[in-house]
């Protein structure tokens, strides 16, 4: 295999992990009682640690740079709370109150929010593309909330408020950690964003009280979003846009919400209705567009899990 179609593999193995996880996360809800709270929590914390102690084997102590200067410490520590934390929070409520394919469909708007905010910066007018693609998206996220009818909502409140909000702080996630990233690495920054963020929920979240039923498949599972849902997905995406770059690495990661809602469907025995598949359509096939055509936005080429 070249290292094209090695990046396609990956690419395309990052954005199905992080699919998948969406998936664990909403059986655990449901068949298990867990929480989103809980959940994200735990995962944070766990991830946090594993990705810091893989950026040590490589980086030592390299990876405590971050906070020896001010600037970058505020940095980090917005991006854990407000990007990491907040990101993955609103994510998996969303989540648990609809399903994992309308979900991260609702969080797949955070390109256009991020093309939107680099126009509203640079004060000029939107391109065609860029029109063709906001008007997409809005008639997608549209098409799933109402299927058509402006006066009812076809999901429920929750779900679209945290679907929407999730992509807002996708957003942040996205924009906000630029500098960062550069400076000190995608793996050093995450895992710090992922370690603080949990730690700063954990007063709220009260990880210690522990819910649900657990069994065999609650650990397993619980493992699976925390280690296939981000060490696995993580590695596999930003190896695959390494080897592709961001551009053509964003359009093949644009099989995650396609992955969670087919396994939404196979699995968890979820239905959508014709409006709920034309608005998927709608907006994966607009945000698709915006990362293979559109060669001059902002936007950065990691992904938002």
């Amino acid at each position: 295999m070249n290292q094209s179609g090695k990046g396609v593999f990956f690419t395309i193995a990052g954005g199905s992990c992080w699919g998948m996880s969406g998936v664990m996360g909403k059986y655990l809800f449901d068949m298990r009682g867990l929480n989103a709270a809980w959940l994200v929590t735990v995962r944070l914390l766990a991830a946090g640690i594993i990705m810091l102690a893989i950026a040590y084997k490589s980086e030592k102590n390299g990876i405590f740079r971050v906070w020896k200067h001010r600037e970058t410490a505020v940095g980090q520590l917005i991006f854990s709370i407000v990007g990491m934390a907040a990101c993955q929070m609103t994510y998996f409520l969303a989540i648990e109150y609809s399903n994992p394919g309308t979900a991260t469909v609702l969080q797949y708007i955070f390109p256009v929010i991020v093309m939107l905010f680099y126009i509203i910066v640079e004060k000029r007018i939107p391109g065609i593309l860029e029109v063709i693609v906001l008007i997409s998206v809005m008639v997608g996220v549209f098409l799933m909330a109402t299927h058509g009818n402006i006066g009812n909502l076809a999901i429920t409140s929750q779900a679209l408020f945290w679907g929407l909000t999730s992509a807002a702080a996708c957003t942040v996630y996205n924009i906000q950690p630029k500098q960062l990233l550069k400076e000190f690495g995608t793996m050093t920054t995450v895992g710090w964003g992922m370690l603080i963020g949990g730690i700063c929920v954990v007063p709220f979240t009260k990880v210690w009280s522990v819910p649900g039923t657990w069994d065999g498949m609650t650990f397993l599972l619980t493992a699976g979003v925390i280690l296939v849902g981000t060490v696995i997905a993580f590695g596999c995406y930003l190896h695959g846009v390494s080897l592709l770059g961001p551009v053509r690495g964003s359009m093949f990661g644009c099989v995650e919400p396609l992955v969670a809602t087919i396994l939404s469907v196979l699995i968890l025995k979820e239905v959508f209705s014709a409006m709920d598949v034309l608005g998927i359509a709608c907006i994966v096939a607009g945000v698709t567009a915006l990362a293979v055509f559109d060669r001059d936005s902002g936007a950065p080429g990691v992904n938002k899990q």
